[in-house]
């Protein structure tokens, strides 16, 4: 017996340890599961309060914690549980528990000295029943942002239904106990300290030590004093499942100061990030980027205070590419440059078509022919070249060009030249035309080898 309180609180400080380290060693990266959309201050309804539960673990009908016992050996046994739970808040939830299986003892030599006349018990528990409120510590965690292990302690009230099998001192056989009738449904308190273990979203694992007092001396078959009440102990392990939606967090892992430490540090970074923004002018065209309509302005280009380029006179082209600065509406549409093109006045028309008119160059010129490989002008294209030359006077304005078409031989295009200088030089010299008013040119395959065009520039 003394072994096994041993090691039952070598487990719970094992447990305890554990739970210290997990938390103090929880980093930034531990927060990722956290549901930051819950606001502060909104209550319970967006988390997971509903568990149920399965265990198992060692019953002895002892306590660590004093009290005296009927017999002087304790068996350790097997026991079994099922459980309900609801959290009503970070700190506080109630649990209906059910327990079951057997509790064993017997005396030894020298506790028949002292009198006691049953020499061992066998206690079946038909039911054991309690509705206890439990108490978690640690979900008000200022040092890390989630809590993975939480220590709790409960403590309640419940019904138990017991079978108790007895062997007197000096027999070898078992009887039936027969409790009063008053005493056959007795209360008992469940007092129960342990550690919840959060392992997933859905499942915790839970280490438990319960000190079970009854509310008699019949528990173990045997009433040794009066005023002497039983108990047992029960040494747990167990699994809760976590009910309801799986994208709500559970109520009893929360932390609510990581929340509102995340949903003000969201805040925080915010307006950080709003003030950065109102320093920030990518154009530098002196309108932060915030408020900046035209985040690329060209540099140099001055803006308005919305940072739009300006464009005083409306014609589509920036002041700072307008050669044009005040384009009148009447010249409007503009070119790339923002520069006008306004409508000649009324007035002015009639002088501008006039002198169209006389610039233009309505002449009448012919093409002159040219015999197999002969250079030399014959009279008729002289007489031909007169009348062009006529022509050019009466119209001071105008300049020809003469072209001819050679072949793709370097013979005949010096014959192209020789024949297109022929006709220049008649021009100018026997005809009196300036030179600068004839330009001549010979295009390869462009028209017939021996025939030149005088046409208008």
């Amino acid at each position: 017996m003394l072994h096994i309180k041993k090691i039952v609180l070598l487990l719970l400080f094992s447990g305890f340890v554990s739970a210290v380290s997990a938390q103090s060693g929880m980093s930034m990266n531990d927060n990722m599961g956290m549901d930051n959309n819950i606001q502060p201050f909104s209550g319970t309804s967006p988390f997971r309060k509903f568990t149920i539960g399965v265990n198992a673990g060692v019953m002895t009908p002892s306590v660590l914690f004093g009290g005296t016992n009927d017999f002087a050996k304790n068996t350790a046994t097997l026991g079994y549980g099922a459980n309900i739970g609801y959290q009503i808040n970070h700190y506080l939830g109630l649990q209906a528990d059910y327990l079951g299986g057997t509790l064993k003892g017997n005396q030894d030599a020298k506790a028949y000295a002292a009198g006691r006349t049953v020499a061992s018990f066998d206690t079946k528990l038909k039911y054991a029943i309690s509705l206890s409120g439990v108490a978690t510590f640690g979900n008000l965690n200022f040092f890390s942002l989630k809590n993975k292990v939480l220590p709790y302690a409960s403590a309640g009230v419940g019904f138990i239904g017991t079978g108790t099998k007895i062997m007197n001192v000096g027999s070898t056989t078992e009887t039936d106990f027969s409790q009063p009738l008053t005493q056959q449904h007795p209360l008992f308190f469940p007092v129960e300290v342990g550690l919840k273990f959060n392992l997933s979203s859905l499942i915790n694992l839970e280490l438990g030590y319960r000190m079970n007092f009854v509310d008699n001396d019949y528990l173990d078959g045997y009433s040794y004093r009066p005023t002497h009440m039983d108990k047992w102990s029960y040494s747990h392990v167990g699994l809760q499942f976590a009910l309801g939606k799986q994208s709500k967090p559970q109520l009893v892992f929360d932390n609510p100061v990581a929340r509102l430490n995340n949903n003000l540090q969201t805040q925080i970074d915010t307006v950080k990030q709003q003030v950065k923004q109102l320093s920030t002018d990518s154009d530098g065209d002196g309108v932060p980027d915030m408020f900046d309509k035209e985040p690329n302005t060209p540099a140099g280009c001055p803006v308005d205070s919305h940072g739009v380029s300006r464009d005083t006179d409306g014609d589509g082209v920036p002041d700072c590419k307008d050669k044009e600065l005040i384009t009148p509406t009447q010249c409007q549409p503009v070119d790339a440059d923002g520069v006008g093109k306004c409508p000649e006045p009324a007035c002015c028309k009639a002088i501008m078509d006039t002198l169209a008119a006389m610039n233009a160059c309505n002449l009448n010129l012919p093409s002159i022919s040219f015999r197999g490989n002969r250079g030399t002008l014959t009279s008729d294209a002289k007489a031909m070249l007169a009348s062009v030359a006529s022509q050019m006077k009466n119209s001071p304005n105008c300049h020809i060009i003469v072209t001819g078409y050679p072949a793709a031989t370097k013979a005949s295009q010096s014959m192209c030249n020789k024949r297109v200088d022929a006709i220049k030089a008649y021009l100018t010299e026997t005809e009196g035309i300036s030179a600068d008013r004839i330009d001549t040119n010979c295009e390869v395959g462009g028209g017939d080898v021996n025939t030149v065009d005088i046409k208008t520039k």
